[in-house]
């Protein structure tokens, strides 16, 4: 947190599911002020803390063109229609009536309209609504309105968001500041998650969406602004050569996502960060027997960053980004990025290949140029001149924590 480079972070509920006793009270303000809610299921929260927690935005139910609860094989068969082969994700349509996007657009005016009248104090910042986060396709190919938990139906749904655009525009809202729209104007952001094997095939999804709700994000023909959101992203690998060349392909400022003439209509990227899933198909991989991926930004154990991690956060804070969002459109300002200490933005294993403080480059337990240890070195190397100018194998605690409470889940895209 105190590193500058996150914007938001969520964990799939409206409750910070994170023990942060132990923290400075400053941290956790940082973190209650970057956290961004989300509504699971069609029953309204109990609690409504999350209005003051420091966010904008509340965001609406989790992949509901996926049919859940999660199946995970033999381990799950028998329960809620799980088979011995069958592998889902965890999704908002698995215990509620969400699956039907008309069905749903009925749920959502029930709970925008709920929200809108919760007392609260006032000033509280909480004051904007994202859509439902979606998992497949744009367009409109399939017919949702057949109950997915049949053995012979299907269990996705693509185009859902189309469908429940348009049902959502015949419906009355009131918006969390109070004004009379429809129940799809209210919306400000449209999330998707998306998950493959190359950097193409997310930024192909992107553009899809672009041009299936183009007038939504130039706010054509009345409809209210829009931003597209990607808050679930990572590929399908635990190779770290290749984690690491998927976040440079994605995030480049060439054909990258840092290019705001091609991407200025996406305004936040999350990384899924959870340490290991089981390995599913995506696209045309299919993955060998018992293959499992890690796509964690940090490790487990020591909390440092790795490989595609600190690439990551380096494309993040080098193009003017945060670690979990991309700035407004190209049309807007460019953000300016707080002043960071450079061994948070480079955070590295030991031994990676470095850049020097003082110039040229180093690889672990070796000596820079200017006689300075190199930042990369073991904690207990001692074999140069000087001391570390430099330690980019550290991450602080704050940063690691935060990062542990974007896992959760699994998700297919």
């Amino acid at each position: 947190m105190n590193s500058g480079v996150i914007d938001f972070w969520w964990n799939w509920d409206s409750a910070i599911k994170v023990d942060m006793s132990h923290l400075h009270p400053e941290v956790v303000a940082k973190a209650k002020k970057t956290f961004t809610p989300m509504i699971w299921g069609i029953k309204a929260p109990q609690n409504f803390s999350f209005f003051r927690f420091g966010g904008e935005y509340l965001m609406g139910y989790n992949e509901p063109d996926q049919y859940g609860p999660a199946c995970a094989g033999e381990s799950t068969s028998g329960t809620f229609g799980c088979g011995e082969n069958d592998y889902r994700p965890a999704t908002s349509a698995g215990f509620a009536n969400l699956f039907d996007p008309a069905k749903a657009a009925k749920a959502w005016q029930k709970l925008v309209n709920f929200l809108a009248e919760v007392p609260r104090e006032a000033g509280a910042p909480l004051s904007r609504f994202a859509a439902p986060s979606m998992a497949q396709a744009a367009t409109p190919i399939d017919d949702c309105s057949r109950d997915p938990a049949l053995p012979l139906n299907l269990k996705f749904c693509r185009g859902w968001l189309q469908v429940f655009k348009a049902k959502t525009l015949t419906l009355e809202c009131k918006s969390l500041k109070g004004r009379r729209s429809n129940c799809w104007d209210v919306i400000e952001a449209l999330p998707i998650h998306a998950y493959s094997r190359n950097a193409k095939e997310i930024k192909q999804k992107l553009q899809q969406y672009h041009e299936v709700f183009r007038e939504d994000f130039e706010g054509h023909h009345g409809r209210s602004v829009k931003k597209l959101w990607l808050t679930e992203v990572t590929m399908g690998s635990n190779e770290a050569t290749e984690l690491v060349t998927f976040v440079d392909e994605l995030m480049n400022s060439h054909d990258g996502l840092q290019n705001r003439e091609l991407f200025g209509f996406v305004e936040r990227i999350s990384w899924f960060s959870e340490w290991s899933m089981g390995a599913f198909t995506l696209s045309s991989y299919v993955p060998h027997p018992d293959e499992a991926w890690s796509s964690s930004l940090f490790e487990p154990t020591t909390g440092r960053f790795t490989p595609h991690g600190a690439s990551f956060i380096h494309h993040c804070a080098g193009g003017g980004m945060t670690a979990t969002a991309i700035p407004p459109a190209a049309t807007a300002k460019p953000a300016t990025l707080p002043e960071v200490p450079r061994s948070a933005l480079s955070a590295c294993s030991v031994g990676a290949h470095v850049t020097c403080p003082g110039g040229g480059s180093c690889e672990g337990n070796q000596c820079c140029p200017d006689g300075s240890t190199c930042p990369s070195a073991e904690a207990g190397f001692k074999g140069c001149g000087d001391v570390k100018v430099e330690d980019c194998t550290k991450v602080t605690e704050d940063v690691r924590l935060l990062l542990l409470s974007m896992t959760g889940p699994w998700h297919r895209p």
